[in-house]
């Protein structure tokens, strides 16, 4: 309960930037690649960077307290980004907070792993992942209705101040697990050499930054398009993605790894397979439903690829822990995070974000207008012409659920021979 609470904040500090970012971007006067690279790559590098070597410390030391050190970090963080006044302030400000959720989940995917056997290691991990779309739902829905009452900056400020208690809970309460493996390890890069070698490995990870890229720019960029291209409310559009993005995940990512793990004595190869269907349906869906011009439609059909999204990340993580020997299983989760990082919040928002402002621009020049007018003066066509760019670019993004689900089936060939073969050099 204590790593699922923790996990939860991780998240709601994560999307509430997201939640809010149509105001920032007023307040700021921000662009959308700006606000791509703020969620993107100024999360990703340094969550990157540090991921490794505080993986290694979770590998070897306390976790307990690697995980109270992050959660006060990251809660400091967040409440400075309530404060920033520019964009290199709020640029600064998100980076760090990657600093600190760096320290979260490896050192949380050991402490699962010494706890749980590897039959039930999925179902396990699939709960701690829920409070990814839990977190989401929660930043959309509680933290919408706080920007919408106090604005943003006051949400960021006691979003901050809730970290910061809960890491002086964590770190006093709950014990460190007794470890299954000797703390000692091997370097980093034999390990790294370990793991990559292993096929099912390196293509389960890049499946999962492919899938990423659509994955958190939808988590971005979703009530930015609800709001422009469907007209809604700050309030409702946020409502609104709870609903996709959290509901919908909360539900499905808990159906999906009890049925991983109740079907693997007969499907060995299920946590490649119903993670490559469910990532085809996602994007195909996605990708209509960013089109259509109904919004009560374009919402149901991205519930229904929302149904979709939600099997991969248990199944990337739970296969990194299985195919891991006991002493490179923080580091195993390392790399995937890495990589989903790397990919996803690198590439993902800023991306969507360049595409989005290209394809704006290209429906003010056909309009007759460019983008000193629509600075000036907010007509019905540059709004049009704004809500065009982002409807195409998030369409697009969505082709990259369609990748991954072809990477994971390829991983299928050597899933169950890498798993058997753990421990060999």
């Amino acid at each position: 309960m204590a790593l699922f609470l923790l996990n939860c904040l991780n998240y709601i500090d994560r999307l509430l930037f997201s939640v809010a970012q149509e105001l920032i971007k007023i307040d700021l006067g921000l662009s959308d690649f700006q606000l791509g690279l703020i969620g993107g790559p100024a999360f990703a590098i340094l969550y990157t960077l540090f991921s490794f070597p505080i993986a290694r410390a979770a590998d070897r030391g306390r976790r307990v307290r690697i995980i109270a050190i992050s959660l006060t970090l990251w809660s400091a963080m967040t409440a400075f980004c309530g404060m920033a006044a520019n964009f290199v302030q709020m640029l600064i400000g998100r980076a760090a907070v990657s600093i600190g959720e760096a320290g979260c989940t490896p050192a949380s995917h050991s402490l699962i792993s010494d706890a749980f056997p590897a039959e039930r290691r999925t179902t396990v991990i699939a709960i701690f992942a829920v409070a990814g779309p839990f977190g989401a739902m929660f930043a959309a829905v509680v933290g919408g209705a706080l920007i919408g009452s106090y604005g943003w900056r006051a949400a960021f400020i006691i979003c901050g101040a809730a970290g910061i208690l809960l890491a002086i809970l964590f770190g006093a309460t709950v014990p460190e697990p007794a470890r299954t493996h000797p703390s000692s390890s091997p370097s980093f890069l034999f390990t790294f050499r370990h793991l990559l070698r292993r096929r099912s490995f390196a293509l389960v990870a890049l499946a999962g930054g492919v899938a990423g890229i659509g994955s958190y720019a939808n988590q971005q960029y979703m009530v930015s398009f609800l709001m422009r291209a469907h007209g809604l409310s700050l309030a409702n559009a946020s409502l609104l993605m709870g609903l996709v993005i959290g509901g919908v995940g909360i539900l499905f990512t808990l159906i999906g790894g009890p049925a991983m793990d109740l079907g693997h004595r007969r499907y060995p190869r299920i946590k490649a397979w119903l993670p490559s269907v469910s990532l085809l349906w996602c994007g195909m869906l996605y990708a209509i439903a960013f089109q259509i011009p109904a919004v009560s439609l374009a919402v149901g059909l991205m519930i229904l690829a929302s149904m979709g999204q939600h099997f991969y990340m248990p199944a990337m993580y739970a296969h990194g822990q299985d195919v891991a020997p006991p002493h490179m299983r923080a580091m195993a989760s390392a790399i995937i995070i890495a990589t989903s990082s790397v990919m996803g919040y690198g590439l993902g928002p800023p991306l969507v974000g360049l595409v989005s402002d290209i394809l704006a621009e290209a429906a003010r020049g056909a309009a007759g207008l460019d983008l000193a007018d629509c600075a000036k003066r907010a007509t019905q066509a540059c709004e049009a012409a704004s809500a065009q760019g982002l409807r195409l670019s998030l369409s697009f993004g969505s082709c990259f659920f369609i990748l991954a689900a072809g990477l994971f089936a390829l991983a299928s060939r050597w899933m169950t021979a890498d798993v058997a073969d753990r421990d060999q050099p």
